[in-house]
């Protein structure tokens, strides 16, 4: 009996890989994955917990939860603009079986997506289930869309474009005037937009959406509320999508998962009423923090709009991303990511993430000091 060919040659997760094998090496300070160090807020567990000694135990509806629907559902109008209802919201299993639903729902075999390059490499897997094809579109020296380069590679099989936004590993966030590029361009080719908003409210430069108003009947959103309030093992997320690919989306959804458990849609409620000011300004804090040191320790970096990452580039200590990443965790104990597991235009950079603890952090930053200036 024969594996599915995109299954077999799709690799084990590259994040995950690379973490395993530099927690090898015995790394004190862990700056590999994409996860806040606090644990979930109290009040999001104890819902769960109530939710629980109330018996929601049986089977969701598919779709989810109504009030979660709602609370989703008013959020999104007021961060976008235009009106949603709480039928075009699905909840998942987090952001990636949300992409997954996407891509399956909406692809068929030999379909084309525009992909960021460098982005997350997770997307690759969801276009791969879906038998689809990526098409790497290179962005600029600011991390960009290069969109004369974009219009190009559209072809008579492309039907899709997945951006995000802040972008990981690149902490990069669209403008809106790329925002109403990538809604024209998607207009004008008939192309779905999906969007990765998993760490939109993460995001310190202002985000703006009035761009994608007249092209909003082919914009979805793919959310998380793994970044936003530390429930990383929760599993949560959300797609809100125009209504006709609604059946669609709840069909695919229904045969990955059947639905997401009661309890933690309604620790998922109570998450939405917290504020994510007071996280946000925190790892702006870090990120500009980890910008200035790196940039005074020699290794370029543009700083972050959104995210907890710093994607520096190591050109000038003479190595490779991998190179890098193996001799930093073995000679200086910090565990970071080779740029090119995000994509061809990472190479030349590491990914940093720098969410972790403040002490952590900084013994980290002096650990790459030291170890770019013997590396010189």
């Amino acid at each position: 009996m024969r594996i599915h060919e995109e299954v077999r040659k799709m690799p084990v997760s590259p994040i995950r890989t690379w973490t395993a094998r530099l927690h090898e090496s015995g790394a004190r300070a862990q700056l590999t994955l994409g996860e806040p160090a606090q644990s979930t807020d109290l009040r999001i567990a104890e819902a769960a917990s109530e939710a629980l000694r109330q018996g929601l135990t049986h089977y969701p509806p598919a779709a989810g939860l109504a009030p979660l629907r709602q609370q989703l559902a008013e959020r999104e109008r007021a961060l976008r603009g235009w009106t949603f209802h709480p039928e075009q919201i699905l909840i998942t299993n987090g952001a990636q079986e949300a992409l997954a639903v996407c891509c399956l729902a909406l692809l068929n075999p030999g379909d084309e997506v525009l992909v960021m390059d460098p982005g997350y490499p997770g997307t690759l897997s969801a276009i791969a289930l879906a038998s689809a094809v990526p098409v790497f579109c290179l962005t600029d020296d600011q991390f960009q869309p290069e969109f004369a380069a974009m219009e190009r590679a559209v072809s008579a099989r492309t039907r899709a474009i997945i951006a995000a936004s802040p972008n990981n590993p690149t902490g990069q966030v669209l403008s809106a005037d790329a925002l109403e590029h990538l809604a024209a361009l998607a207009e004008k080719y008939d192309l779905a937009l999906i969007l990765d908003a998993a760490y939109e409210q993460l995001s310190w430069k202002p985000l703006n959406f009035k761009g994608l108003r007249s092209a909003r009947h082919r914009v979805i959103f793919v959310g998380s509320f793994s970044k936003t309030y530390a429930m990383t093992g929760w599993r949560l997320g959300w797609i809100s999508a125009p209504r006709r690919w609604n059946p669609a989306l709840l069909k695919t959804h229904q045969a990955l998962v059947s639905g997401v458990a009661g309890f933690v849609q309604k620790a998922g409620c109570t998450a939405l009423t917290l504020s994510a000011a007071p996280w946000r300004q925190t790892v702006e804090k870090q990120c500009e923090h980890a910008w200035r040191r790196l940039n005074e320790i020699g290794l370029s970096c543009l700083c972050p709009e959104g995210s907890f990452y710093c994607f520096p580039s190591i050109v000038s200590t003479g190595l490779t991303s991998e190179q890098f990443a193996l001799a930093l965790a073995e000679q200086a104990g910090v565990a970071v990511l080779p740029g090119t597991l995000f994509g061809r235009r990472g190479a030349g950079h590491v990914r940093i993430s720098v969410g972790g603890e403040w002490e952590t952090l900084n013994w980290a930053l002096d650990q790459i000091e030291k170890f770019v200036k013997a590396a010189g």
